[in-house]
């Protein structure tokens, strides 16, 4: 049976030991998506597509990522989109110019992607939680760095008519281009 419509999310996944450390984090100050949801950097926001539209989708994440070379991202601190959104997170502090450009790259393909806030790289740390959740997830992160190397895109689904839906992984695509040309 084909899924008429889907929701897809492209996401920069964040490696072991800081997916481990941000996820304990999340789930610590009542977040439950802290259990669910791998820390990530969120490239593609939830965006409804047909179920027909998901192959040429993941073509398109596919072609981007083997045009994109591996690349240095550094986490640092804790930043805020209070009180606009109760959010905490920790912000990309080097990596985040290649994290546009792969944003803008991917939503230049087949997919129609709106964006309701101008694109800012970071990775989630507490949402929803409540001050006091908040304030504690903003304590944690202070003094908090991760340094990693971006290597993949990792592309999700979940049925679009149910939100409560959990995320399917669906692709992994490796950033491959040579960082040196021979």
């Amino acid at each position: 049976m084909a899924v008429d419509m889907l929701e897809v999310g492209v996401t920069l996944p964040v490696p072991a030991p800081w997916r481990r450390m941000l996820a304990l984090l999340r789930t610590s100050v009542g977040d439950p998506l802290g259990g669910v949801v791998d820390p990530h950097i969120t490239l593609i926001p939830p965006t409804r597509i047909a179920g027909a539209d998901l192959l040429d989708f993941a073509h398109h994440v596919d072609k981007v990522a083997a045009a994109t070379s591996p690349f240095r991202v550094c986490l640092a601190g804790a930043g805020s989109f209070r009180p606009v959104s109760d959010v905490v997170f920790a912000p990309v502090a080097a990596g985040a110019d290649e994290c546009a450009g792969l944003a803008a790259l991917l939503r230049s393909g087949p997919v129609e992607v709106s964006l309701d806030h101008p694109f800012h790289p970071h990775v989630t740390a507490a949402q929803n939680v409540g001050a006091s959740g908040l304030d504690r997830a903003t304590r944690y992160l202070r003094d908090f760095t991760a340094e990693y190397t971006a290597t993949q895109l990792l592309l999700s689904a979940r049925t679009a008519d149910n939100p409560a839906a959990p995320w399917i992984p669906v692709f992994l695509a490796c950033l491959s281009r040579p960082t040196h040309p021979e």
